[in-house]
């Protein structure tokens, strides 16, 4: 591999925000195929590029980012000696020594996916963007999008709703508000959305057009445990009125989850 492909591929994965992990190499003692220095590349959609020297070791970060999806820096030592793979530092490895791995993610773990680019839309991205998070504009009408400001999105893109699940990317970092110009077109969206995993899915709307649009899905089979997934009416109960107002309860709603994961048991 070269070092031209190796930053290619970071670049190209940090412009769109895709999770991707940089491993590095800070310290080897002893006997190892590993040196400081070396690095890796890993992501979630199967990218590995780099060497850490291969092996059990190798095979273990691998493993370990694939299955804990590290939200923060981690440091991690593995002994090259043991004879088993008991846990994440341990490898099958028999040139002994030690390695020690720098883990870092090198996306925003927060994605925030408005759906709708609407007077509140902007305002939510434009909030959004200044608390942290990485936001996507998502709306049906081409011209709308174009004259979002561009303090108000990270990226911005045209859907006619009719597949939404194609200019999202689902998983645990995953925010999703829907606040479209219609009614029907936000029951639309949140059905597509529903049996998704996200990391939030709330939706906009009256207390009568939301109770309106559970009853419609209850009917169609799904379950109380679905429906409790969603927040909806969607923000904190403040009396906003104006676009920033409302994104200011939305906000407020969206921070308090994120900083009270151990709480909420997400």
């Amino acid at each position: 591999m070269q070092t031209f492909d190796y930053y290619t591929k970071l670049l190209e994965y940090n412009s769109l925000n895709k999770p991707l992990w940089q491993v590095t190499i800070v310290h080897t003692d002893g006997s190892s195929p590993a040196k400081a220095g070396m690095k890796m590349l890993i992501s979630t959609d199967g990218l590995i590029l780099g060497n850490l020297g291969g092996g059990e070791m190798e095979h273990s970060i691998i493993e370990y980012i694939g299955s804990h999806k590290p939200s923060t820096a981690e440091q991690m030592t593995f002994d090259l000696g043991q004879a088993n793979l008991m846990d994440a530092t341990s490898t099958a490895m028999i040139c002994g020594g030690s390695v020690t791995v720098f883990i870092e993610p090198l996306f925003n773990s927060n994605n925030l996916y408005i759906i709708g680019a609407g007077h509140c839309g902007k305002a939510l991205g434009h909030l959004a963007r200044l608390c942290g998070f990485w936001v996507k504009l998502i709306d049906n009408r081409e011209d709308i999008l174009k004259s979002a400001p561009k303090d108000c999105f990270d990226e911005a893109e045209y859907s006619n709703y009719e597949d939404i699940t194609s200019v999202i990317g689902f998983g645990s970092y995953t925010w999703v508000v829907i606040m479209t110009h219609g009614h029907v077109h936000d029951q639309e969206v949140l059905q597509q959305c529903i049996e998704k995993e996200t990391r939030y899915l709330g939706m906009i709307g009256s207390k009568s057009k939301v109770k309106q649009t559970f009853d419609s899905l209850m009917d169609q089979g799904y379950t109380a445990e679905d429906i409790t997934r969603i927040h909806a009416p969607i923000g904190l109960s403040i009396g906003s009125q104006s676009p920033y107002e409302i994104a200011v309860s939305i906000m407020a709603e969206l921070i308090s989850i994120k900083r009270n994961e151990h709480k909420t048991g997400l």
